[in-house]
């Protein structure tokens, strides 16, 4: 369906961002993430982080539950989320933003148009940052401007660059 497997990070060693139990990730991820949330605020860009770690039962629920009750298939239910076990999300090391002044796009590709998407183009990568799933990605999955990821290390760029045939 596009998607790689990957290793379900143990919630024990997460932290939350900006004390935000919602959204916890790796402990230098959220580090980075709240440098950046900081940094855009003081350039007066309203950048928020919503979601990062995810539980296989949080993934259940988005993949199959939901593909259910829009009676999708697997492959399109694949094109915006992934099947449990082969999410980014479980490891620690993605996060979704939002424009904080423009929750009309949140989780919506209209991100795109947004000061904090500019803002993430701009500097994201300073951080370690990259776009997941850019316009016409390798995976085919839909196009989400606001779902990056953290190359920031050595682990990282594993997990999210080894092949996995």
């Amino acid at each position: 369906l596009g998607h790689r497997a990957y290793e379900i990070a143990d919630p024990a060693t997460l932290v939350a961002v900006g004390g935000n139990p919602m959204v916890k990730l790796q402990p230098e991820v959220a580090q980075k993430v709240e440098t950046m949330l900081a940094e855009a605020q003081a350039s007066g860009v309203s950048l928020g982080a919503i979601s990062g770690f995810r539980t296989l039962e949080d993934q259940q629920y988005l993949f199959f539950e939901l593909k259910a009750e829009r009676g999708q298939t697997a492959e399109t239910r694949a094109e915006v989320s992934a099947p449990p076990g082969y999410s980014e999300p479980h490891t620690g090391y993605a996060v979704d933003f939002v424009d904080l002044s423009q929750p009309a796009t949140e989780l919506n590709a209209n991100f795109e148009q947004t000061q904090a998407f500019r803002w993430l183009e701009e500097n994201a990568p300073y951080y370690g940052f990259e776009m997941s799933f850019p316009k016409g990605n390798n995976q085919n999955v839909a196009y989400e401007p606001w779902h990056w990821r953290y190359v920031g290390n050595q682990k990282s760029l594993e997990l999210f660059y080894q092949d996995k045939n």
